[in-house]
């Protein structure tokens, strides 16, 4: 239903690009002179050309030729009947050539335009990243690599595309703005990422921006899964206002993974190859399945074992269980955290 609905939209944008050139006048006008013109070649040939049986046979002649096919079954006995004919065949050759073209642009002013990022989105189930920098490259190869049929919109304030995909969309705009949420269909986006505008000034000035840039996204849709990256500890308080669903510290983040590598060689060869899904294993999460529900935590783990991978906690009430005890109870919801080299199916 939702290709059917894009298809339509797409049927109704070109039919209006189409409209604006003057394409349809072209054509309804094109169409009266190989009428004219197979009606006076009929009355020019009519007792003259024997394979001329009715006006019906002319304007078949005027159609051909005025396309430059010339199939050769009708062909003018007469010198004005080939003067019409020059005349349908010069015509015909312009006509073709000033339709090809305006199709041709209607399609290179959209690439210009999804380029520019002045093209709305029209489809569902997206992800939408605000803000453009090595991190939004970085999360963007990271998305592609674990689905190459996702589809992600970029929304920054900048000249063009920065990233060549044809996964990857692009809307120029204040993310803090209605309109331009509404050119990403935040409404029916699965999920966002609010990158920290490392442009402004001070700390407190990049986290305000988020804040509101999230508060924006959720009026308009309060159910999709919103993550934000905060500058200040301290501010956390206000992303959770907003209903961000996720927050990172970057700061606080990248101080603690370096601490680790200090301590533990073996740590941070271990933290780049679960934080990158270009080579090794990654972490995964599944639904519990219901045929699992009351079963131990060590029951499911050795279940994990034997697929090749490794349950490492349990994702329960907004809340993560990172190495529980091998006799907890397994409940309904429950989400099950695990490594894998690839997604696994209980």
């Amino acid at each position: 239903m939702v290709k059917i609905t894009n298809f339509n939209i797409y049927i109704k944008k070109l039919h209006i690009s189409l409209k604006t050139t003057k394409v349809y006048k072209a054509i309804l006008l094109v169409i009266f002179f190989i009428v004219i013109n197979s009606v006076l070649f009929y009355l020019v040939e009519n007792n003259e050309n024997p394979n001329i049986n009715s006006l019906w046979d002319a304007l078949w002649w005027g159609f051909v030729t005025s396309t430059t096919v010339g199939y050769g079954d009708i062909y003018p006995r007469t010198k004005l009947g080939r003067i019409i004919a020059i005349f349908l065949m010069i015509m015909g050759i312009g006509f073709f050539g000033f339709f090809t073209a305006s199709i041709a642009s209607v399609f290179v002013e959209r690439n210009l335009r999804k380029g520019m990022g002045l093209l709305d989105i029209d489809f569902n189930g997206h992800i939408v990243i605000f803000g453009w920098n090595y991190q939004a490259k970085s999360i963007i190869e990271e998305l592609l690599r674990e689905d190459k049929k996702q589809k992600i919109v970029l929304v920054a304030n900048i000249s063009h595309n920065p990233y060549d995909n044809n996964s990857v969309y692009y809307i120029k705009g204040d993310p803090t703005t209605d309109n331009v949420l509404e050119r990403a269909n935040i409404k029916y986006a699965k999920s966002a990422i609010v990158l920290a505008d490392r442009s402004l000034e001070n700390s407190e000035m990049i986290d305000a921006r988020s804040v509101l840039i999230c508060l924006a996204i959720n009026k308009i849709n309060p159910n999709i899964y919103l993550v934000s990256e905060v500058i200040e500890q301290k501010n956390v308080i206000h992303f959770k206002r907003a209903n961000v669903d996720e927050t990172i510290i970057s700061t606080q983040f990248e101080s603690k993974i370096m601490m680790r590598c200090a301590l533990y060689k073996g740590v941070s060869r271990a933290i780049k190859e679960l934080l990158t899904n270009s080579y090794g294993n990654e972490i995964y999460e599944i639904a519990l399945d219901k045929k699992y529900i009351g079963n131990t935590y060590e029951k499911i783990a050795i279940e994990f074992l034997n697929r090749e991978a490794t349950l490492i906690g349990i994702y329960r009430d907004n809340k993560v269980f990172l190495n529980p005890s091998k006799n907890t109870i397994l409940k309904s919801k429950d989400i099950l955290i695990y490594i894998a080299k690839d997604k696994i199916l209980l």
